[in-house]
């Protein structure tokens, strides 16, 4: 059986990646798999992909299993930034423009090179109504504090990078970023919701058309036979069957709108579908911030990829921000957003 050269690449890398051994021919995968893949892949342990038995064309049971297991978690490449130049001063300049203290004062104090981790999350998302409207948007963030970062995924694009194959990834990507991606998640649906404003918008005004007219047509209908009823050849029979007609137009018109408004009705549908997570060396610079007669230090980066300081995180509600306001904390002061610092 001749097979797809690229099926059969696709099928090596992906068991491989799941632990199985693999002997790859040109017509034919030999493979020995671990028993939970058998499991989900519905084969033995020991199988040969690509006979009759087993063949990887499109649309066989096998290749589709294949492809719904490897979809089934995003996948996440990993790379290492290479930049020709980190800042060395400056640095007043860069903090005045990027952040701002509302009311404390800050000095700099040590500044360090160091290496930091971001990632770009790309979700895709469906918005189902009369109709359906479907994107893609990607969005940014600094892995430790969970800050967006915007034109990082854009800038990206201007360096090159070094790519790290599963298995041999540096111990600088931490597996403990689970609190800033759910933070970063909510942030990218609102973002989502935000984008999809003039699609809803549009949904809203043809439901509230097409309600107006559902409405109008059952009120005319009414007066219509309720004119009919003084027709002299109608019988008293006649009269009554129609006088019910009339009386249960009201709860038909409803039952109408409700179908106009499930009709209308958006369910919008969100999922992660890729990741990249970068390795980028930055300027650290330890700030001295004081309040009142309270003093803490805390670490901000100066990235050369978007060739600007980091944003911070509301240490409140952990949304992202430049504009920092200084608050009275349990034991210490706390650096909240504009909107924390009016609640």
């Amino acid at each position: 059986m001749i097979q797809d050269l690229d099926l059969i690449r696709f099928t090596t890398q992906f068991l491989e990646k799941k632990g199985a051994l693999v002997d790859e021919n040109e017509d034919h995968i030999h493979a020995l798999l671990p028993l939970d893949l058998a499991d989900i892949l519905n084969l033995p342990e020991e199988v040969r992909l690509g006979d009759d038995d087993h063949p990887l064309l499109y649309g066989s049971p096998i290749l589709d299993r294949l492809v719904q297991t490897a979809t089934a978690s995003i996948p996440v490449t990993y790379g290492a930034v290479s930049i020709p130049y980190i800042k060395k001063a400056g640095f007043d300049t860069a903090i005045a423009q990027d952040l701002s203290f509302v009311n404390g004062k800050i000095q700099i104090g040590v500044r360090a090179e160091t290496r930091t981790s971001y990632m770009v999350i790309t979700s895709r998302y469906v918005a189902l109504s009369d109709e359906r409207k479907e994107g893609l948007k990607r969005l940014a963030f600094h892995e430790p504090s969970g800050a967006i970062v915007e034109g990082f995924d854009d800038s990206i694009a201007d360096f090159e990078c070094m790519y790290y194959r599963q298995g041999h990834l540096p111990p600088q990507f931490s597996p403990r970023i689970g609190l800033s991606l759910l933070t970063v998640l909510k942030s990218l649906q609102s973002r989502i919701e935000l984008e999809l404003e003039p699609f809803l918008a549009s949904m809203r005004r043809r439901l509230h058309r097409d309600v107006t007219n559902t409405r109008e047509y059952y009120q005319s209908l009414a007066e219509e036979m309720r004119t009919s009823l003084a027709h002299p050849n109608l019988s008293d029979t006649q009269r009554m069957e129609r006088q019910l007609k009339i009386d249960n137009l009201p709860s038909e018109a409803d039952r109408k709108t409700a179908d106009l408004q499930h009709k209308y009705d958006t369910r919008i549908q969100i999922r992660a579908c890729a990741g990249e997570r970068y390795l980028v060396d930055v300027a650290q610079l330890l700030l001295t911030i004081m309040y009142q007669k309270a003093k803490r230090t805390l670490p901000v980066f100066y990235n050369p990829v978007t060739r600007r300081i980091d944003p911070l995180v509301c240490e409140s509600c952990k949304k992202t921000t430049r504009r920092i306001f200084l608050m009275d904390g349990k034991t210490n002061f706390v650096l909240v957003c504009p909107g924390c610092s009016r609640a």
